[in-house]
């Protein structure tokens, strides 16, 4: 009880301490947001332009819902490997390093506290793609769902967010690397998951990861019309909880071994 006390203290403070970032900078939010807006939808409106007359033949809702994914996912993850990043120039990594609390608990810690802004920035962004695509069809009307399996699949982000955090104790400066890789998670969400073979290793993986399975069941929630998907949704919620969950213990695991060899090299002291 005790641990997860002091867990709980940590997760205040860390809220605490967004809000005032928040506060402080609010257009450096703001215009990231803005920024993941205009992209897709400069591309949307180019595309159809150039597919003339005919029209452009798509599945919307999940060329919407994965975008929204990825921006959920970038700013879930990126933070915490941006962050090491920063600390590790302003030297408070070294401070946070012989402090009582380990790294992996101070960056699970910041996850949850920067969680509520993600899922507002998420419907803010699908809020705003409705608006400027009114053919969309989604049931915004399932709200607690969407934030239930949000917060499901973001344990497994953390996972990720876990290999890319110790990646940048070991190597400090990242640069675009990280976001190449967030970008190419497009690819995953608008896989056609019917175009690869049955039981191959591929489709497996793929029905596995967390990221695409969440794809997968926030498009099924957002989509799906069935007055009872409370009831139906509940083996497609385990299935994203088990493999959530083992992708982020894999990564806490990776990242301690990460953590442990930045020690002995002492790349936890200001860069």
């Amino acid at each position: 009880m005790i641990v997860v006390y002091e867990f709980l203290l940590l997760v205040k403070a860390e809220f605490k301490r967004e809000m005032l970032y928040l506060k402080r900078y609010p257009f450096e939010s703001l215009s990231f947001l803005f920024f993941m807006y205009v992209i897709l939808l400069a591309i949307f409106l180019g595309m159809s332009q150039l597919s003339g007359t005919g029209g452009l033949d798509i599945h919307q809702e999940r060329m919407i819902i994965g975008y929204c994914l990825m921006q959920f996912i970038m700013s879930s993850q990126m933070g915490w490997s941006g962050q090491i990043s920063n600390e590790s120039q302003m030297g408070t990594l070294e401070q946070l390093s012989i402090s009582g609390h380990s790294l992996g608990t101070v960056l699970l810690a910041r996850g949850f506290s920067q969680f509520p802004r993600q899922v507002l920035s998420f419907f803010i962004l699908m809020y705003a793609y409705l608006l400027a695509m009114p053919t969309l069809v989604l049931h915004f009307d399932r709200f607690a769902l969407v934030v239930l399996f949000l917060f499901i699949i973001a344990l497994g982000v953390y996972g990720i967010a876990y290999i890319f955090a110790g990646l940048t104790l070991l190597f400090k400066r990242v640069g675009f690397f990280f976001q190449i890789i967030n970008f190419g998670f497009l690819g995953l969400f608008w896989q056609n998951r019917q175009a690869l073979p049955e039981g191959s290793l591929f489709a497996r993986l793929y029905d596995m990861f967390p990221l695409t399975l969440g794809m997968k069941n926030l498009l099924y929630v957002f989509t799906y019309n069935d007055p009872e998907i409370k009831i139906a949704i509940f083996g497609p919620l385990f299935q994203q909880v088990f493999f959530s969950g083992l992708f982020a213990a894999a990564g806490f695991v990776l990242f301690r071994l990460m953590e442990k060899k930045a020690r002995q090299m002492a790349l936890l002291s200001q860069y």
